[in-house]
């Protein structure tokens, strides 16, 4: 009697949450709709001739719309009036999806970032683009110079950081560095925090189990102080990333065992990153992903698609 008790309360409960979520999908659906709608019936102020007072109320009451967010429809849908490739993506992922390009796609881009905006969720998205505006800046900084990209490259550029230290920590940090200067003195830091991670460095585990044992694990994260290893990310990480595929080698490998952010890590099974069997150092973001290993992008469409289900 009671578990038959049970098996109905859960055969509820189940049957509550589908209609749920059913619904729910059909009231986004039905939400980007009306979205889409906004800009002509306040063009042709049909609400007025329905006898509301606003585009607001006539939204509010008809869609259950508030003002930020009709004021922000009507924004973005003017800036994408000539982008029908953006337009499409409204319609089946809804605004949001595409704020992070509306100030970077031009009619003639609209198409490539129509499809980066299908591909990747609103915050991969936005790491992506702001990748993409930092490469594209070091591309006509560049071509400014009238370098070519192989020399410009090789000429770092100085930066300036700025940290607070413990009185006795400066100290120590200014006697050590003498009559010398800053930037050897953190080379050689570095080279020996460096040096101390690699006297700790564990072999690969072949034929392994999916979980990454604890020892290459802490070797990987002190080599970032599990940061995201990608350039200039400073993010906590969220994963750890086989360059080369676990489910192709069953392999851990503390050289291409990666820790990544959440977006970085999107970025790589989405087949984005240049140089990603490299050192991290040396990673850019491609425009496209290689499509020529088969193998190779089952596994990341796999891993893409258990990461939306999380």
């Amino acid at each position: 009697m009671i578990n038959s008790t049970q098996n109905s309360a859960q055969f509820l409960e189940k049957s509550l949450h589908e209609k749920f979520v059913f619904y729910g999908k059909n009231a986004k659906e039905w939400m980007r709709k009306c979205v889409l709608l906004l800009p002509e019936i306040n063009r042709l102020r049909i609400w007025e001739k329905k006898g509301f007072g606003s585009i607001y109320e006539y939204a509010a009451k008809l869609a259950g719309m508030s003002r930020n967010s009709v004021d922000e429809a009507l924004r973005i849908l003017r800036k994408v009036e000539d982008k029908p490739e953006l337009r499409w993506v409204i319609d089946k992922k809804g605004i949001n999806a595409i704020k992070p390009i509306i100030a970077i796609a031009t009619q003639e881009t609209a198409n490539f970032w129509a499809e980066k905006a299908m591909e990747m969720s609103k915050n991969t998205l936005e790491v992506y683009v702001k990748e993409f505006k930092k490469a594209h800046m070091e591309e006509k900084n560049n071509e400014s110079k009238f370098l070519p990209r192989k020399e410009f490259d090789a000429v770092p550029q100085a930066q300036n950081i700025s940290m607070e230290l413990d009185p006795e920590i400066a100290n120590q940090l200014q006697k050590l560095k003498g009559q010398g200067n800053w930037n050897e003195l953190m080379q050689k830091l570095l080279q020996a925090y460096q040096a101390q991670v690699e006297a700790k460095k564990p072999i690969p585990q072949e034929n392994a189990k999916r979980y990454v044992p604890a020892k290459i694990e802490k070797y990987v994260l002190a080599k970032t102080n599990s940061t995201c290893a990608f350039p200039g990310c400073t993010k906590e990480y969220k994963y750890l990333h086989h360059t080369w595929r676990f489910a192709l080698t069953k392999t851990h490998d503390p050289d291409s065992l990666i820790p990544l952010c959440k977006a970085h890590e999107r970025m790589a099974h989405a087949g984005l990153i240049k140089n990603e069997n490299q050192p991290p150092e040396n990673w850019g973001i491609k425009l496209e992903a290689d499509k020529t290993s088969e193998k190779w992008l089952k596994v990341d469409r796999w891993v893409a698609k258990h990461r939306e289900s999380l």
